[in-house]
């Protein structure tokens, strides 16, 4: 354990030592880094002379005090998460709802005992035959035993 410790800081150090020694070599450099530093200036040109005093003179390089404060109406990063996330989410809702449909053939038997118990809530079965033969000789000893009603006069 130790031993990486000390291994990840001489690493750092170097790295660091690198770094130093590459921004300095990097300043020495910088005239190369300038864009039209050595760029050739039209004599004939009406703005040669504010060109070339541009050149001689550059302005002052920019600093981070001069980077604008945030506005107060701008999202925070939490702010922009939820909004992604909302419309991802809403993306995907839209992209279900678009699918083509996808639907199986499952629990058919529980969908029938629901259509059967909304269709005869009282539970109510059709007459079998023996029940419908009964009703047939019950109305046929019915109507031997049954009188005609007198003639009118």
């Amino acid at each position: 354990m130790n031993g990486a410790a000390r291994t990840f800081w001489q690493t750092f150090r170097l790295s660091l030592l690198a770094g130093a020694a590459g921004g300095l070599t990097a300043c020495a450099d910088l005239p190369k880094l300038e864009p039209g530093a050595s760029a050739q200036v039209d004599s004939r040109s009406p703005a040669a002379a504010e060109v070339t005093a541009a050149i001689q003179h550059p302005g002052p390089w920019p600093t981070f005090a001069g980077i604008p404060v945030i506005p107060e109406d701008v999202r925070d990063s939490a702010a922009w998460r939820a909004a992604i996330q909302d419309q991802e989410a809403e993306g995907l809702h839209t992209r279900r709802a678009a699918a083509e449909d996808t639907w199986s053939l499952t629990a058919t038997e529980a969908f029938e005992a629901e259509a059967r118990l909304q269709a005869n809530p009282l539970g109510l079965l059709p007459p079998t035959d023996a029940e419908m033969a009964e009703s047939e000789a019950y109305a046929r000893a019915l109507r031997k035993r049954a009188t005609p009603p007198p003639l009118p006069r």
